[in-house]
């Protein structure tokens, strides 16, 4: 049996152990649960003992082998002839083997002293092979799986037996060594290696969600990752493996040993699987589910302790079970769980003495399924009701007033947990009159603008039936035609006031964050968040979201974020088309200056410029990518050629005037800072205001002109952009070294590596001291380089919660573990800290 060694990921304390054993007489016994890897280990020490120069026989519990051998001798008999040849003449070994051959028998294994008579021939067939290493891979399989290893052992060989979870081997071991789950950090290097190139964000954190615990255990990543491409779900985007439909839930792959056991347990175990999944669900209600189904209560605890004993279900201190793998829920087939939950919700009302908050949390979970009853509705509004305890409270709550008051509250529970999928269900549910119609509009316009989906005709139906369009109806109509120029915020403020229950930003402030410019970009978020105020809940998934994401990755500087919300949006039919085409835009202009000079080409090629809705936005990117390609003059011709006004206009004058004063072209220069004091004369704004200090700081060397550059560009919060300005402050000032140090880090940062080799030399050239990067990221998963990036950007619990797809729990759990790491007991301590990567001063 031979090995194909592949390039182990991880693991290495194991390896470290397996050496320190040494090469002489030992017994290593290496265990982990199925996945694990320890068929990779025990390939990966073979093939280091091999080419330390020695013999390795290598032994398979799997092998094929008669019932009755039940200590392998066949398995090793194989082996051995297999090797024959490479053992050369090794003293009488061939004899050996004939009277061990002839020996193992099924009538030997029937008494004591044949059996005796067999071990201690095997011994000695493993003393004249030699001191040589025995490599058993799945030794359990064996019926009596000590007996071979250890006696190779005794014979003075090293032996390396792998196993599930053996005593008697355990027993017999000098060093046992477990195989744990993986490191975060190296789960992720098996992905992308079980992938074969780089891996999209969203479908690492699909499938690590998806997998909970079982994200550590390689066989299970691997197989999982092979069943998504069967189920070409897979599909590469701009060099990245992204996941096609992300919203849809990974599953674990069918023949998972999990499945496996699920499926002994048959119905009995479906129904715990269901019902653990969807809520808490007790061991003590065991016996309400039986007299629910009419099934044994006997049956459903032996199929809970064999699911929680093999890893199924989790139990917790107060016997609440819990699904441990969210894939293995996704993967259970059969009727949706509502059924199971309506038949005990019928056991508890039918029966005496019923217990409250379990008929609240099964009636909650049954939903629509119990047909409604008005007297149920209070037993829902106890506590603070979660979704679908109001959603239930409003199925069951008395015609009129009651009913009414609950859409109304259920609708702005929607809005405000950003669950915008769930409001699109609602609306296309409630019936007609029990929402106001501009209430109605309003809520199914938002729903269909977040979904990327016209609203339903249904509704459109009820709300038009008096013959007049809501505003709401026609915003939406207007925005999924492309009518961007007809619109405006006011637009908006008027189509969602009947969602607005807490005061919009006033037209000031929203001039100063920028919404106007988003607007034009078709990002609705921040509009709507303005418009809605704290009523409003910043969408995590679908189109709109996504799109949304780009944006703010790009300004925030977590260009991977971006890039990977970009490429969702190739794959979501959904999505906004003219959205679709800045997001392309914008990840050119963030590859080409990560140096990812290819993809940066793709990404514009695919906004023609002939059918581009941004074309100004398009120059710019255009003419960044020509000149950071030593193209200067190609790119000034870019930036000429193209008529000024829409999105992107003072982003593309000040890349003009910097490309001209790089390239030397003073004239050049004076020419677009005079356009740029034209358009200021004629635009009083905050944009206009730091693109003429910017290139009255670049083209004339003012100081004011820069520091209010870099004042304006710090308030703006675009990183990239802050970069520009320090790099300009730094160049027009006294002491350039601390503006230019900024810039450094922050183009250090956000991985703009030409950028960054630009400022590089600027400080050089200063007579600075360059920064270097200290060496802290090791043991840090991308997930914690993430979130400590996202606390040096100011962002809450929530906001980290919603970038990095987990619940504001596992945040502060993430969070715990990088104080200790940092050595701090704060936010401020942890982002000021050199944990992740922050660049640490050298001396000159």
């Amino acid at each position: 049996m031979g090995r194909q060694r592949t390039g182990l990921v991880g693991r290495r304390a194991e390896l470290a152990a397996l050496r320190s054993a040494g090469d002489g007489r030992a017994l290593v016994v290496l265990r982990g649960e199925p996945g694990s890897g320890r068929s990779a280990v025990l390939a990966q020490a073979a093939g280091e003992l091999i080419d330390r120069g020695i013999f390795v026989l290598e032994l398979s519990g799997a092998a094929p082998h008669p019932a009755w051998d039940r200590y392998g001798v066949r398995v090793v008999l194989d082996a051995i002839r297999e090797r024959f040849e490479d053992l050369g003449g090794r003293s009488r070994l061939a004899d050996a083997i004939d009277v061990l051959s002839r020996l193992c028998t099924e009538q030997a294994y029937e008494s004591a002293w044949e059996r005796s008579r067999l071990a201690t021939t095997l011994g000695t067939v493993f003393r004249r092979l030699g001191p040589i290493a025995v490599v058993v891979d799945d030794a359990d399989r064996l019926a009596q799986p000590a007996i071979a290893p250890a006696t190779a052992r005794h014979a003075g060989c090293l032996v390396i037996a792998a196993c599930a979870d053996d005593t008697e081997l355990g027993e017999a071991a000098d060093l046992a060594i477990e195989l744990g789950e993986l490191s975060e950090e190296d789960s992720d290097a098996v992905l992308r290696q079980a992938a074969g190139m780089p891996v999209d964000d969203t479908l690492r954190r699909a499938v690590r969600n998806g997998l909970g615990a079982l994200y550590g255990n390689p066989g299970t990543l691997v197989s999982t990752v092979a069943d998504l491409r069967r189920r070409e779900r897979l599909v590469a985007v701009h060099g990245h493996v992204c996941l096609r439909d992300p919203e849809e839930p990974v599953a674990l792959p069918p023949g998972h040993r999990l499945l496996a056991e699920l499926d002994a347990c048959g119905p009995l175990g479906h129904d715990l699987v269901r019902l653990a999944g969807d809520a808490a669900f007790g061991v003590d209600e065991i016996p309400l589910l039986a007299a629910a189904t009419g099934r044994s209560t006997l049956g459903y605890g032996r199929a809970a302790d064999r699911l929680v004993g093999a890893g199924v279900l989790g139990a917790d201190a107060d016997g609440l079970l819990s699904v441990r793998c969210p894939a293995l829920r996704a993967a259970v087939p059969g009727p949706a769980s509502e059924a199971l939950h309506r038949a005990i919700v019928g056991h508890l009302l039918d029966a005496d003495g019923e217990r409250p908050l379990v008929l609240a949390r099964h009636l909650a979970a049954a939903g629509t399924t119990v047909p409604r009853r008005p007297e149920l509705a209070e037993r829902l509004r106890d506590g603070t009701p979660d979704t679908a305890q109001r959603y239930a409270a409003w199925w069951h709550a008395e015609d009129g007033e009651d009913r009414s008051h609950a859409a109304v509250g259920l609708v702005r529970h929607f809005v405000r947990t950003a669950d915008y999928a769930g409001l699109a269900r609602f609306v296309g549910q409630v019936p007609s009159g029990e929402l106001d119609s501009a209430d109605l509009a309003a809520a199914a316009a938002l729903a269909a603008l977040h979904s990327g989906r016209p609203v339903p005709a249904s509704v459109r139906a009820a709300v038009t039936a008096g013959g007049e369009v809501p505003a709401a109806i026609a915003f939406c109509d207007r925005w999924f035609a492309g009518g961007q120029a007809e619109l405006t915020i006011g637009d908006v403020e008027r189509a969602f006031a009947p969602l607005r229950h807490s005061p919009a930003l006033p037209t000031i402030e929203r001039r100063t964050r920028g919404l106007e410019h988003a607007f034009a970009l078709r990002d609705l978020v921040p509009v709507l968040a303005s418009v809605l105020g704290a009523d409003f809940g910043t969408p995590a998934d679908g189109p709109l979201a996504a799109y949304h994401r780009v944006l703010t990755g790009y300004a925030d500087g977590d260009w991977t974020a971006a890039l990977s919300a970009a490429r969702e949006l190739e794959l979501d039919p959904r999505a906004d088309a003219l959205a679709r085409q800045s997001a392309r835009l914008h990840a050119a202009e963030m590859c080409s200056w990560r140096g990812e000079d290819q993809r940066a080409a793709a990404w514009l090629e695919s906004v023609p410029a002939g059918e581009c809705a941004f074309p100004v936005l398009r120059s710019w990117v255009a003419a960044g990518t020509r000149h950071n390609a030593g193209d200067s003059a190609g790119a000034l011709r870019e930036g000429l050629r193209t008529r000024r006004g829409g999105p992107g206009t003072s982003r593309l004058l000040r890349r003009m005037a910097t490309i001209a004063m790089d390239a030397d072209k003073p004239l050049q220069a004076h020419r677009v800072l005079a356009e740029i004091e034209r358009t200021y004369s004629r635009d009083s704004s905050l944009e206009a205001l730091e693109t003429v200090s910017y290139a009255r700081g670049l083209v004339n060397g003012d100081r004011a002109g820069a520091r209010a550059a870099e004042h304006l560009a710090r308030s703006g919060g675009n990183r990239f952009e802050l970069s520009l300005a320090c790099q300009l402050a730094g160049s027009t000032a006294a002491e350039p070294a601390p503006w230019l140090t900024e810039a450094f880090e922050i183009a250090q940062s956000i991985g703009a590596t030409k950028l960054t080799a630009r400022v590089k030399r600027s400080l050089q050239d200063s007579g600075g001291v360059v920064a270097e990067q200290r060496d802290r990221r090791e043991d840090l998963s991308e997930t914690e380089l993430r979130i400590i990036e996202l606390i040096r950007l100011g962002r809450t619990n929530r906001q980290i919660a919603i970038a990095v797809r987990m619940s504001e729990k596992t945040v502060a759990k993430h969070l715990t573990r990088l104080f200790a790491k940092a050595g701090c007991r704060t936010r401020h301590g942890l982002a000021t800290s050199d944990l992740g990567g922050r660049p640490q001063p050298l001396g000159a």
